[in-house]
């Protein structure tokens, strides 16, 4: 099993550096200036979510049109969750997202894409990589082949709710 997932491990990061090799224009943007907003998370932990969900609401309220897409293992089937998610069953065998949720968000022209997964997170790495948004923020991510135009680093253990401020910090 540990094979497996090493080799799935290995294409994926072999399509990200490809994906980081195509040269696109990056512009910096401000959070107050970006009008569309596309923010992608790790969805496992309940109360992480509801701390999205308030975050996306507060942008929505600035007149943002915000995104969002959840990430789980495993789906629970018993639970209804408030936005868009992707889990393993909807990726390729290797790990690259296929479900309707993931493309129509791999093809979003977001001004500003945010990644709050500081563990890694191959799916979501992906969608980062390919996305046409013009700027893209995410966490310190042991993957050296990061796509993204900024990268933050999160402190004390990653909590949801500092990486936010510290989002807010940097993108004034």
């Amino acid at each position: 099993m540990e094979l497996i997932k090493n080799i799935r491990r290995i294409i994926i990061i072999f399509l990200l550096r490809r994906k980081k090799s195509d040269k696109k224009n990056r512009t910096p943007i401000s959070l107050h200036a970006a009008k569309k907003i596309g923010i992608l998370f790790s969805a496992e932990n309940l109360n992480n979510n509801n701390v999205v969900i308030e975050f996306a609401q507060h942008l929505k309220s600035l007149q943002k049109e915000v995104q969002l897409l959840g990430y789980i293992s495993k789906r629970d089937f018993g639970f209804q969750y408030p936005f868009p998610l992707i889990s393993d069953k909807e990726t390729t065998w290797y790990g690259k997202p296929a479900s309707e949720a993931s493309v129509i968000f791999m093809r979003s022209p977001f001004d500003l894409m945010i990644n709050f997964s500081v563990e890694e997170c191959l799916p979501l790495e992906y969608i980062t990589a390919v996305s046409p948004a013009t700027f893209r923020v995410g966490y310190n991510k042991e993957l050296e082949n990061a796509n993204y135009d900024l990268i933050l680093i999160p402190k004390e253990n990653g909590d949801i709710s500092n990486l936010i401020l510290n989002l807010e910090k940097y993108l004034k």
